[in-house]
């Protein structure tokens, strides 16, 4: 709780346990790599606008829901039956449009500020140990709180109308829940002293006086006695400043404060006006504020401060009152706090999968449903960077595809610079957060297994702050990642060792990429160094990706399009550099020393186990094709298609171990 002093009400706290395994976990570091809340370079101003994963997937229509959003995509899911459920729902809200609409303007019906309910009317003020202190503020929030209750319970048979229809189960959950019955009967109470035309208002005068005013009149005669006074002292302030006006020839302004109550705004003293200057002001205006405007200056009087006073205490009055007659009115919504808080949570869930049927209709390229697993392989066809496609449009977009198995968990990626390296490794960890938030995903196809972890190393930069170089900032990621990672974690590396000298970087990156073979978690590793990739022959489940250029006379093209294998080294840098400006010469020269250090570098790293290591790649190959087999035959058990793949398998097999041995 913010507020001191303030005591609970009995029954009134709403407290669900979650095990840390209920989540993926993704610290700091990954969630300001992958900008999935905040982009990495924008102004404040610009920060509401610009393309984060949140910005994406944020179409909802309710605070509750917004705040939902948030959590799931920095904590994702691991439950496999919960993420179905999600799929469920959203795919029926995809395929009836009329639904998802419906769905949508019952949202908006409900108050924006929905989660402020409960905590308004779960607060009270400390009897005993608490200093005295101006009880209007809580009061305030109590009325307001009915008032967000009333609009709230008002607009829930609509909700539950547009629901009725549905076939999800979380559909129909939140429609079971705006249909309880206890519902009514708080609506019921609360209409019996609410005034019907009482609303939320956002201008502090109108909201106070809604406030003064929430409870029917006829009510009580103390708080009628109490709203005429209210009434009374208003139009003595506004009679005071047409007075004002009148006898000093002023123009006037009269403004409303919740703090300070009324005062006056009008032009400072010897600014030119339209047709004279504006006269100083008389001995007995109190000058309060002139820094805010360069034009006004806001100021009071003694006899406007009195009144002021007066009307705060009549405010009061009616607010206390207008206290005692609510709680008794909202007794049975206190005794139902477990039915708000259901309610609120099926509101709240509600709202984030609109969100994502709303955000998948308008995007440009196609979104699938992912099919989750406990334990298998991530199978991406067609993927696409979420965020990169909003600005770049589907057609120019390049789709990739992502295969992880236990038999190829370690793929190295190379190529030169902007081929696409570090967007590839960026969309299959947003796909990843997605498919656990419960979204479906930007590709054609999609297979993922439950991971633990997202764990990143991208970029490169000084930290200021910690006074840390890019290598130690690299380290320190690093040693995170290999102290936390497990076996079911998703590990995405970019260029791993470029900060430091390049014999250390590869040894590094060599000894690190070891590790994470070793541990079999599902790895993404993009590098520049071209020695990692005999990895790949000493270690069966390693694998070699790469990006490749084309160069002609009019330049570099980059297509962008991920292909198995070793990269072929042609210097796309010094490619690069004649394009960009560089000297002939210099261009010239630079590739001589290039090539002599290729000469020097070129010996392979000696291994003794190389036909041991052919015999394990022949079996991991094999085992690989035997996987694929497996889940396509979970897919069409009733078809010849696994046991003719099975038996082309086995003629396979034979023919590649003959040849190893």
């Amino acid at each position: 709780m913010q507020e001191k002093h303030t005591v609970l009400g009995t029954g009134s706290v709403h407290v669900c346990l979650m095990s840390p395994a209920s989540f993926v976990h993704i610290d700091s570091v990954t969630v300001d790599a992958l900008e999935l809340v905040k982009p990495l370079r924008a102004g404040n101003q610009q920060r509401s606008k610009a393309m984060t994963l949140f910005n994406l997937l944020n179409h909802t229509k309710t605070a509750c829901g917004a705040k939902l959003l948030r959590a799931n995509i920095l904590q994702p899911l691991t439950h496999v039956g919960t993420l179905s459920l999600r799929y469920d729902a959203v795919e029926e809200l995809l395929a009836s449009e009329e639904l998802l609409v419906d769905v949508a303007q019952g949202l908006l019906a409900l108050p924006r500020d929905l989660d402020k309910v409960c905590r308004g009317l779960a607060t009270k003020a400390a009897t005993t140990g608490a200093p005295k202190k101006d009880p209007a503020a809580r009061i305030a929030t109590l009325v307001q709180s009915v008032i967000l209750l009333r609009e709230a319970l008002t607009a829930l048979p609509g909700l539950a109308q547009v629901l009725q229809p549905a076939k999800a189960e979380l559909l129909k959950a939140v429609a079971s829940a705006a249909a309880h019955p206890v519902f009514a009967g708080m609506l019921n109470s609360i209409n019996a002293v609410l005034d019907e035309d009482v609303q939320s208002a956002k201008t502090p005068f109108v909201n106070r006086t809604q406030q003064c005013f929430a409870v029917k009149t006829g009510t009580d005669s103390f708080l009628d006695l109490a709203r005429s006074a209210f009434c009374r002292i208003s139009e003595d302030v506004h009679k005071l400043a047409a007075a004002y006006s009148e006898q000093f020839k002023l123009t006037l302004k009269l403004q409303y404060a919740a703090k300070r109550g009324f005062y006056f705004s009008t032009p400072k003293p010897g600014a030119g006006a339209k047709e004279k200057e504006v006269p100083p002001l008389p001995k007995d205006f109190i000058q309060v504020d002139s820094l805010r405007s360069r034009t006004n200056v806001t100021c009071t009087t003694h006899k406007l401060n009195a009144l002021n006073a007066r009307l705060s205490d009549a405010a009061t009055d009616c607010l206390v009152l207008t206290e005692q007659i609510l709680e008794g009115a909202v007794a049975s919504a206190c005794k139902e706090v477990d039915a708000l808080h259901r309610l609120l949570n099926g509101i709240a869930l509600l709202d984030v999968l609109q969100s994502f049927a709303t955000m998948i209709n308008a995007a440009p390229g196609q979104y699938v449903r992912p099919q989750m697993s406990e334990r298998g392989p991530m199978a991406i066809v067609e993927g696409r960077h979420p965020l990169m496609e909003q600005l770049q449009g589907s057609d120019a977009f390049v789709p990739n595809d992502t295969y992880l198995a236990d038999c190829s968990s370690f793929h190295i990626i190379s190529g030169p610079n902007m081929a696409g390296k570090s967007t590839y490794l960026r969309q299959v960890a947003l796909i990843a957060v997605m498919a656990h938030a419960g979204c479906f995903v930007s590709a054609k196809f999609a297979a993922l297994q439950v991971m633990d972890r997202l764990l990143t190393r991208l970029g490169s930069s000084d930290s200021i702050e910690s006074n840390s170089s890019s290598f130690l900032t690299e380290m320190q990621e690093t040693a995170h990642i290999l102290s936390t990672a497990t076996e079911r974690s998703l590990i995405v590396i970019d260029e791993l060792g470029k900060s430091t000298a390049t014999s250390d970087g590869i040894a590094i990156a060599w000894a690190v990429s070891e590790e994470l073979i070793g541990l079999g978690a599902y790895s993404l590793f993009a590098t520049h160094f071209t020695a990692l990739s005999q990895l790949a022959e000493l270690y069966p489940n390693a694998q070699l990706w790469h990006f490749t250029v084309e160069s002609s006379a009019q330049g570099l093209h980059y297509g962008h399009k991920l292909l198995p294998g070793e990269q072929h080294s042609v210097h796309y840098g010094l490619l690069l550099a004649p394009v960009v400006g560089v000297l002939d010469d210099v261009a010239i020269e630079a590739r001589r020393i290039a090539e002599l250090a290729e000469q020097a570098n070129s010996r392979p790293i000696a291994t003794s186990c190389t036909k041991k290591a052919e015999e394990l790649r022949a079996v991991y190959h094999m085992a690989h094709r035997l996987t694929c087999i497996a889940l396509a035959a979970k897919e069409k058990p009733h078809s010849s298609f696994a046991r003719k793949q099975l038996g082309r398998l086995k003629r396979e097999a034979c023919q590649l171990l003959s040849n190893v041995s």
